[in-house]
């Protein structure tokens, strides 16, 4: 065999030393192998040595340097620097409104609110940073094998804590260790998801009972379990992620569609009818605050008097709304406009939907599947979160338990979403090391 031959042993580790992946080196090896014994075997058919055709192949190859260099440049790890800056905002917006959000809590009630809030969500970011550096660097394409692993795991979970975990604002889905409390419904859907992206991949090739097992086990799985912490956002969020997902795979959004979206119309109506009048009065005060201005309708009318006197500029740093609620998680859009104005608030909306748009410049520029249907779930369940949490602030769509990625205080969803960039950062940085794979 050619690879056996002293000098071309030689030439290739030339080659191979001036490319820094060195997860491309065996393909790379076996590449150039290739096209020197094709070089030689034509040298020798001509009656040149074996000695004679090597030396000849090799000078036909070119500088092992130039050429290692040249593959370099072409195959070398990519950084997406638009979405790792608007990564780096986000975070940083979300310091500076915690610490807004301290001194405003400060001014109502001195003694029961500390100045916690950006202090943790420094430490949140501290603790997201190395798993994001893990999820970069790591090669994505293990976790297609560790898909049924990550599912049995999100299922066991999420029974465990059903079970055993900690309630929280009448949702019992948080689990103590040491001190810290882990939001059990956030992580689990996350690897639900991420489960779906390598099982249904597998699952559509071999086509055999597709639809069965994926809506049993992606669609009524987690909606049960959701439904008994229970949480609407989770399950909301969850399935429009999954819909999205299954109907970039199978190109059958209809099917997709039905499963995701019939399910819901039709626990819906079971609640409806069942739970008639607490649903008319939260449809009612969703519909029309005044008509319960001090009971259903009263977050619905402090958000709109909030963004009413907001004007361009807002009430400052600091800004005092006793009036709103939660603000350092499920209305902190509502609290940057009230605070700092319209122009800020619409400068969000818009990073928020570039954000987006970058995740699904990743996709576009992944050449393996398995990493595009990633980047496909990780951009819906993000993107999805902004435009929820966006219109709830708004008072354009029902109020409901949602946090604003990456701003939002919280642990547990701070690490994740570092985590979901990490992951897409990692997809980019391999789309041009990734040479053998199947284009979808």
């Amino acid at each position: 065999m050619i690879r056996e031959h002293e000098d071309v042993r030689d030439y290739l580790s030339s080659v191979c030393s001036q490319i820094r992946a060195r997860e491309l080196h065996k393909d790379i090896r076996r590449e150039l192998e290739s096209h020197l014994e094709e070089l030689v075997l034509d040298k020798e058919a001509e009656g040149a040595s074996r000695e004679e055709a090597v030396a000849w192949a090799i000078r036909q190859m070119g500088d092992p340097v130039t050429v290692g260099r040249e593959l370099h440049r072409i195959h070398k790890p990519r950084m997406h620097w638009g979405l790792l800056l608007g990564l780096i905002a986000f975070l940083g917006l979300g310091v500076f409104v915690m610490y807004s959000i301290e001194s405003s809590y400060g001014a109502m009630s001195p003694y029961v609110y500390g100045n916690f809030f950006s202090t943790n969500k420094l430490r949140f970011i501290a603790l997201g940073l190395p798993v994001l550096l893990v999820f970069y660097f790591m090669d994505y394409r293990k976790l297609k094998t560790w898909s049924l692993l990550m599912y049995c795991l999100a299922a066991a979970s999420m029974i465990y804590v059903l079970l055993f975990g900690q309630q929280v604002s009448g949702a019992k889905s948080y689990l103590s260790i040491w001190r810290f409390s882990i939001d059990v419904k956030t992580v689990s859907s996350y690897l639900f998801i991420a489960a779906a992206a390598g099982l249904l991949l597998d699952w559509w090739k071999q086509k055999r009972y597709f639809w069965l097992k994926s809506i049993v086990s992606f669609v009524l799985v987690p909606f049960v379990l959701y439904a008994m912490v229970p949480s609407v956002s989770a399950i909301l969020f969850y399935l429009v992620s999954y819909g999205i997902l299954c109907g970039v795979i199978t190109r059958k959004w209809w099917l997709a569609l039905l499963q995701t979206g019939g399910l819901l119309l039709m626990c819906a109506a079971v609640v409806i009818t069942i739970s008639h009048r607490y649903m008319k009065y939260r449809l009612g005060a969703f519909l029309d605050p005044f008509a319960d201005s001090s009971g259903g309708g009263y977050m619905y009318i402090r958000m709109r008097e909030a963004l009413s006197s907001a004007g361009w500029w807002g009430h400052g740093f600091g800004a005092v709304n006793p009036k709103l609620q939660f603000i350092h998680e499920d209305f902190i859009f509502t609290y940057l406009v009230y605070s700092f104005g319209w122009g800020v608030g619409i400068a969000v909306a818009g990073a928020a939907v570039y954000f987006v748009t970058r995740m699904l410049h990743s996709m576009g520029q992944a050449r393996e599947t398995y990493g595009k249907m990633l980047i496909v779930a990780a951009a819906s369940i993000i993107g999805a979160q902004f435009g929820y949490c966006i219109g709830m602030s708004l008072g354009v769509l029902p109020i409901t338990s949602v946090t604003f990625p990456f701003v939002s205080y919280g642990g547990t969803h701070t690490l994740m979403e570092m985590a979901i960039v990490g992951l897409v950062l990692g997809i980019y940085r391999r789309k041009d090391m990734i040479r053998l794979s199947k284009t979808f």
